[in-house]
């Protein structure tokens, strides 16, 4: 069986992750071919709240998962237990299990440091991959935070834009600068080429 294709889009909160990946799909979709989207977000959903600190809730056994904490300047820092790096690898491999039956992927993901980076190569070790990153300018993440998410969620983008750059990308796009329907074509044309 042949092996399917993999596009993983990453950035910070607020960049645009869900925007393109949905018009990934649609654009690469209108060719006659099937692209499934698979979001990190909605992986996260099957998450026990246990194992989740976030603003007001202090998980019972957060630290062993995911610590969301807002620092004084404002910014929303994680920290990854043990079990929130099985977590990750285990949706690492969920997608190359799907790309390896054939079916081709568009991926809404985000490598938060450089063992998470470790992780994604080698689960994807065996899946043509085209790793898409995508910015902003601080002030555009901060001002789509303010108009889109909640409180508690103001601050990702910055705790997020102040970590060090993990991973190897082919594409970089400026979604402060660059329109939805032009990022989609740099990709196809990057997958077509």
């Amino acid at each position: 069986m042949a092996c399917g294709r993999l596009i993983v889009v990453s950035g910070p909160a607020a960049v645009g992750k869900s925007t393109i990946v949905r018009a990934l799909q649609a654009e690469l979709s209108r060719h006659g071919q099937m692209w499934l989207t698979i979001e990190l977000d909605t992986f996260a959903r099957s998450l026990p709240r246990r194992w989740l600190s976030w603003g007001d809730h202090h998980g019972r056994f957060a630290e062993l998962g995911f610590v969301y904490a807002r620092t004084g300047n404002g910014q929303v820092e994680l920290a990854i237990g043990p079990d929130g790096r099985r977590f990750l690898s285990a949706f690492h491999r969920s997608v190359a299990a799907v790309v390896e039956q054939g079916i081709s992927v568009v991926c809404e993901g985000i490598v938060y440091d450089d063992e998470d980076w470790r992780d994604w190569t080698a689960a994807l070790a065996d899946v043509p991959t085209c790793w898409v990153r995508l910015t902003a300018p601080l002030s555009i993440l901060e001002s789509r935070e303010r108009a889109e998410r909640s409180e508690a969620s103001q601050g990702l983008a910055r705790g997020m834009t102040a970590r060090s750059l993990a991973g190897k990308y082919d594409l970089e796009i400026d979604t402060g600068a660059e329109a939805i329907a032009a990022s989609v074509q740099r990709v196809a044309n990057w997958l077509w080429a």
